[in-house]
């Protein structure tokens, strides 16, 4: 660009030259203009002139040029000023008229354009029959009854679990048309889900791949490099990264897990096969004809490993590279890939009862998804160095919540300045939002369905299965179930609530307001409107229910690997392996549940209630119980 304005320069300050060449150069027989004249002649004065005879003839004598005859260059300048600004300024319309017709040229052939497409259809449509001409145009508006119909199903498709992710971020958002939503990302590549969509909907509601891609609402995106996933499950990635190596090498033509499982299984909807316990599938493998097996290749698998610092020794996740033939690497990708069967059904299972769950609410149910959000470091709109750097910082505890009844939905959140996250501090987040949400229910319910992630610290424990058969009951509901969700796949509606909680904050602060403690952060939610409701709990909230758990409570046996707890009237807790609400609201018996009698709610609010008076005593007629249940009466 330097060199171009060099040389328009140079070439500027030539044609200038050239003009100040022209302009100097006055022939002497060029008389100047009578305005031009400095002293005109008097009439009066004698004429002093020599007087020629002949006036053709020239005159040869050189007399000098008067000094007030003569013109100044920048006097000819400034009479052709007024030309070249015209001069200028026609060119500036002869370019902006050019421009013009360039733009009207464009029009008329993206008019041609379309109307040749146009013509093209109706040639199309005059050779069909009537049924599918009627078909077609129901098929291409967008605002009948039937493609409106198709967009929701598409929505809700790609919004469940097993579909798509949803990110927890504040900054995680999509806005269109002043349409602010949160981002979900999928899990599975379009393709996929298309033919997956197709298989399960009514043949009238089948789409082709590229309607199914405009139907894609706008919040569920691809995942982009800044969507690093730190919540993976560990079973999908280490046979994710087995997949990935066997596709390169050219053994696997499909890198999808669903189509990998349903080649080693009679139904991926039958928990007989997907448990590995069939007759007929039971044994069945990948088989891949290895060129050479014995070649020598290196994949990357999870390990756990037992570091070392100094006196402490602690467990570690390592992301390993390991080498092995070919041959290996097949074998531990069949044993991976068997493992991972059981895993995947219960998830897909899971997600698919939560949702008919909350679709067939009845108006005596409710239904809590819960979970703890990212602790909220205050933070104030200008900091010193001191306190951006030390240990001055506050934080806030955020339990979300979104409860889910046959009337709507309605997101919670409740906060405190206590960070404790144990099963006490749980049923005193959850102490008001069940007070609220019976209040607003008419009738008042008496079936609750708890949901959340299963962290032993939190949710899935004894002490908070002996609080869930307990306080429910005092507040009037008859069956309480706890649904813990497969490991690694708990995100769901609460996280995106944290997020709002956040952002709310955060813009806040941005515009000059101060967040210096967990009071500050609640007194500003609650200032704004928001479709979240928001209450304060305080630390002697959380110490009642101190005082209200035992110091001996019972331990349930292989608590871990629970999914699901129910718990009646009676006093009576049972846990099975997957969620179901089949015949509710009585106990469903469809997968062997274990019963656990841990105590009674009447003996507890009395206060009568000891671990050291117990009595066992056996329902069962059949004299072998082992591996059957076990029923402790306290």
């Amino acid at each position: 660009m330097r060199q171009q304005w060099r040389q328009d320069q140079r070439k500027h300050r030539d044609r200038e030259r050239a003009m100040e060449e022209i302009l100097n150069f006055i022939p002497e027989s060029i008389e100047p203009p009578a305005e031009l004249e400095p002293n005109p002649p008097n009439k009066d004065e004698p004429n002093l002139e020599p007087n020629h005879p002949n006036k053709d003839e020239p005159n040869l004598e050189l007399n000098p040029p008067n000094k007030d005859d003569i013109v100044s260059v920048d006097t000819l300048k400034a009479s052709s000023t007024p030309q070249r600004k015209a001069c200028s300024r026609w060119k500036r319309e002869k370019a902006k008229l050019r421009r013009k017709m360039q733009k009207m040229k464009r029009e008329v052939e993206a008019a041609k354009r379309e109307s040749e497409k146009l013509r093209k259809r109706i040639e199309i449509l005059k050779k069909m029959k009537p049924e599918k001409q009627k078909a077609k145009s129901t098929e291409g508006n967008r605002s009948s009854p039937v493609a409106i119909q198709r967009k929701e199903r598409v929505v809700d498709f790609l919004c469940r679990d097993e579909n798509s992710r949803l990110l927890p971020g504040r900054k995680d958002t999509v806005t269109k048309n002043k349409n602010k939503q949160q981002r979900r990302v999928l899990v599975k590549p379009l393709t996929e889900l298309h033919l997956q969509y197709n298989s399960e909907v009514q043949k009238a509601h089948r789409l082709s791949y590229r309607q199914f891609v405009r139907y894609c609402p706008f919040f569920v995106t691809q995942p982009k490099l800044s969507d690093t996933s730190t919540g993976a499950c560990l079973d999908h990635e280490d046979v994710k990264l087995l997949t990935k190596k066997l596709h390169q090498k050219g053994l696997l033509k499909t890198t999808s897990m669903s189509q990998l499982l349903s080649s080693i299984v009679c139904s991926p909807d039958n928990k007989t096969c997907m448990y590995r316990v069939c007759p007929k599938c039971c044994y069945n493998e990948i088989e891949i004809p290895v060129p050479q097996a014995e070649e020598t290749m290196t994949w990357h698998q999870w390990i756990r490993k037992s570091m070392s610092e100094g006196p402490k020794t602690y467990m570690n996740f390592v992301k390993e590279t390991q080498t092995g033939t070919c041959a290996e690497l097949l074998n531990i990708f069949n044993q991976k890939l068997d493992s991972l069967a059981k895993h995947h059904y219960n998830w897909l299972r899971q997600a698919k009862e939560c949702r008919a769950l909350k679709e067939s609410l009845r108006e005596d149910e409710i239904v809590l998804h819960v979970d703890f959000s990212e602790n909220f470091s205050c933070k104030l709109n200008s900091e010193v160095q001191a306190f951006h750097f030390g240990g001055s910082r506050k934080q806030a505890t955020v339990h979300t919540c979104v409860a889910y009844t046959a009337a709507g939905s309605q997101s919670y959140a409740t906060i405190t300045a206590s960070l404790r996250h144990d099963e006490r501090a749980v049923w005193a987040h959850l102490e008001p939002v069940l007070r609220d949400v019976i209040k607003n229910c008419n009738p008042s319910p008496t079936i609750l369905h708890v949901m959340s992630d299963g962290p032993g610290t939190q949710y899935r424990n004894k002490k908070n299965f002996y609080l869930l058969s307990t306080i429910p009951f005092l507040s009037g509901f008859r069956q309480v179930t706890w649904n813990f969700s497969e490991k690694s796949h708990g995100k769901g509606a609460p996280d995106g609530v944290g997020g709002a909680v956040k952002r709310t904050a955060d813009s806040a602060v941005q515009r000059g307001e101060d967040v210096q403690t967990p009071e500050d952060f609640y007194n500003l939610l609650t200032e704004r409107k928001s479709d979240v409701k928001f209450f304060w709990v305080t630390e002697e909230d959380i110490r009642r229910f101190d005082e209200a758990v035992p110091e001996v409570v019972p331990p349930v046996k292989g608590t871990l690997a629970l999914h699901q707890l129910i718990s009646t009237e009676t006093g009576k807790v049972m846990h099975r392996e997957i969620y179901c609400f089949c015949s509710r609201p009585n106990i469903c018996q469809c997968h062997n549940p274990i019963m656990v009698n841990l105590h009674t709610v009447s003996a507890w609010a009395s206060g009568q209630a000891s671990a050291h008076e117990s009595a066992y005593e056996s329902t069962h007629e059949s004299s072998d119980l082992n591996g059957k249940f076990i029923m402790v009466n306290y």
